[in-house]
């Protein structure tokens, strides 16, 4: 059986990681304040979504064409091979919903199609850790059932752990409360937050950037599992000094272990803004 692996572009997923594997984007659609509509990573790179949002311009997300998640989905379905679609949380996306029903269009033309929409209830390289394991086991010879259930135990694994400077843009787009935004705000502080059960939530305040980066460290090395094959990701927003001093860090910290290393894409972007910095990797 031969197995296509897709994720959207909310994974922000690697384009080297993809192309060597084979694994189709589903391009979000992002939108700008005139209603001008924009594809992510294609018609509007990371860089100049962020230059323009520092510049004031706002910007929301919306989701895939209903024919680009048709056209991944039936890419490989029919001579019995199969196809299993990462999507991003169900409680930040409607992609995955929707693909639903973009499958069910698909199986009344397919009826024997093998299509498996997973609910990841991960956003950027979390999803992007979750492909990395998922190929692994793939290049491993797994049953499909066996590959599907290893999935779903990792996605019980994955960890997002991430600071912003300024919550404006996440209030914005209703993913965190205002109360949220009021700490995040104030004094210099910068909330290191995460996602949990699939949904953004503070995790702790610390006062100072650099010192909230120090503690991302520390919060994986006592969580992370001690897996050296497992990937660690980390995506960034304005790649400044500190984060590439947070990059040579980690490095330190991990060692030999896999590095995936992105900016983060538009359709995250609109709602961190240009100061986010995450890292993503499975618990013990």
């Amino acid at each position: 059986m031969n197995i296509h692996v897709i994720v959207d572009s909310s994974a922000d997923l690697p384009d080297d990681l993809a192309q060597q594997n084979d694994i189709a984007v589903i391009p979000l659609r992002i939108y700008d304040e005139l209603e001008k509509e924009y594809t992510d990573r294609i018609t509007l790179k990371p860089t100049e979504l962020l230059s323009r949002m520092k510049n004031g311009e706002r910007f929301t997300s919306s989701l895939p064409s209903y024919d680009a998640i048709y056209d991944a989905l039936i890419r490989n379905c029919e001579d019995g091979n199969a196809t299993i679609y990462l999507a991003c949380s169900s409680d930040l996306s409607g992609t995955y919903n929707f693909a639903q029903l973009v499958k069910l269009d698909i199986l009344e033309k397919y009826p024997n199609a093998i299509i498996e929409i997973i609910d990841t209830r991960s956003v950027s390289l979390g999803i992007g850790v979750l492909v990395d394991d998922l190929l692994k086991n793939i290049h491993n010879g797994n049953s499909f059932d066996e590959l599907l259930r290893k999935l779903h135990e990792k996605i019980q694994k994955i960890n997002h752990i991430f600071t912003l400077e300024d919550l404006q843009y996440l209030i914005r787009g209703g993913r965190i409360g205002k109360f949220a935004g009021f700490f995040g705000g104030m004094l210099n502080i910068n909330p290191i937050m995460e996602v949990a059960e699939g949904k953004f939530k503070p995790l702790e305040k610390v006062r100072g950037r650099k010192k909230a980066l120090n503690r991302i460290i520390e919060i994986m090395k006592h969580r992370k599992s001690e897996q050296q094959d497992e990937a660690i990701g980390i995506v960034y927003g304005d790649q400044d000094e500190l984060v590439v001093n947070f990059i040579e860090q980690l490095q330190k910290t991990i060692g030999n272990q896999k590095l995936m290393i992105n900016s983060v894409g538009s359709a995250v972007g609109v709602h961190t803004g240009p100061s986010a910095l995450g890292i993503f990797f499975l618990s013990k």
